[in-house]
């Protein structure tokens, strides 16, 4: 994380104080780098976000210090960040083209097949990897082996939340792993009879205190929405005929675009582009070895695919393990020389 001291921000994508913050009371971290990183909308190949705070020395300080207190790393500078360059398509480089069609998604999830999810033929979560190995052998413990209750809970009156609250607070997490929407009234009734009869490996009272003492546990609600969030995307998913948005664009169509990582830019012979935008250094010596590879017709990096900002986004939908659609972004194009 990068604080900066003052109010110069040319260029820069930042979170700005603009209170005075004369009191250490008057100020939580959370909410000036909860502001920053709310403006975040993608995560490049290295993994790695900036996120530069700028405000007075009474802002920074507070951060400094009860960021640090709390274990997270704080670097100061008082000299102005690199400034972004414009990566673009060159006119005299369209021997360098790559023409790139922007496909349609081809997954769907129809949720008309959640009258199909059987309850009954899911397996118990305590077997599910979605589930910490420590709870699973505990549930084993308590519902498949002993049948006893080895966990003990203070249920004084009113402190577990019922069971519908319970079942909803579950149905909805499945909801938002599996990225269904306006399904709730379809799926609470297969959450509520998966948790009554298979769930534990056996039928259950899920009124039942001890029962209501289990499900208000977080890892537990968070297990089985994982696993049924999987079950519900293998069951649901559908593949469309291939269709393109844009079967006409090439590279040399991307609008310019602003780049403010691995500066200075690698300027490379063998693509349409000015500059080749890159992430790190592992990335700028695998450009410099494409430039020179004798197999290699022509290139580019699609770092800007994840931004939007050239509005080339090509991508590839597939099925995550949690039962989602989700969307790769390739790094790379290539046009090899083949024999």
């Amino acid at each position: 994380m990068m604080l900066r001291e003052g109010w110069d921000v040319h260029n820069v994508s930042v979170v700005l104080g603009l209170r005075p913050f004369t009191a250490k009371a008057e100020i939580l971290p959370g909410q000036v780098i909860g502001r920053g990183l709310r403006l975040m909308t993608a995560i490049g190949p290295d993994r790695t976000q900036t996120l530069e705070v700028l405000g007075t020395r009474n802002l920074l300080d507070v951060l400094s210090e009860q960021l640090e207190a709390e274990g997270v790393g704080v670097a100061t500078t008082a000299n102005d960040p690199p400034r972004p360059v414009v990566i673009e398509p060159v006119q005299d480089r369209l021997a360098y083209d790559i023409a790139i069609p922007i496909p349609k998604p081809r997954l769907t999830h129809n949720v008309q097949k959640l009258s199909a999810l059987n309850p009954a033929s899911l397996e118990a979560i305590y077997d599910q990897e979605e589930l910490e190995e420590v709870f699973r052998v505990t549930l084993k413990m308590e519902f498949a082996t002993t049948a006893t209750e080895v966990h003990q809970a203070d249920l004084a009156s009113g402190a577990v939340p019922m069971a519908q609250i319970l079942l909803a607070s579950i149905t909805t997490k499945v909801m938002q792993r599996a990225r269904l929407a306006n399904v709730f009234a379809e799926l609470y009734p297969l959450v509520r009879a998966y948790v009554a009869s298979r769930c534990f490996g056996q039928v259950i009272d899920v009124e039942a205190d001890t029962i209501r003492s289990h499900l208000r546990r977080l890892e537990l609600q968070e297990g089985i929405a994982r696993y049924l969030a999987r079950k519900i995307g293998e069951l649901t998913v559908e593949k469309r005929t291939l269709e393109f948005a844009n079967a006409d664009f090439k590279l040399s169509d991307t609008k310019p675009f602003s780049w403010r990582r691995n500066l200075p830019p690698l300027m490379v012979e063998r693509t349409v582009f000015n500059y080749v935008a890159t992430y790190n250094d592992f990335e700028r010596r695998f450009a410099q070895f494409l430039d020179i590879a004798p197999d290699v017709l022509r290139f580019a990096s699609l770092g800007t695919t994840e931004q939007g900002d050239s509005n080339s986004q090509f991508r590839v939908d597939y099925l995550k393990p949690s039962g989602a659609i989700g969307f790769y972004h390739p790094g790379w194009v290539v046009v090899q020389q083949t024999p």
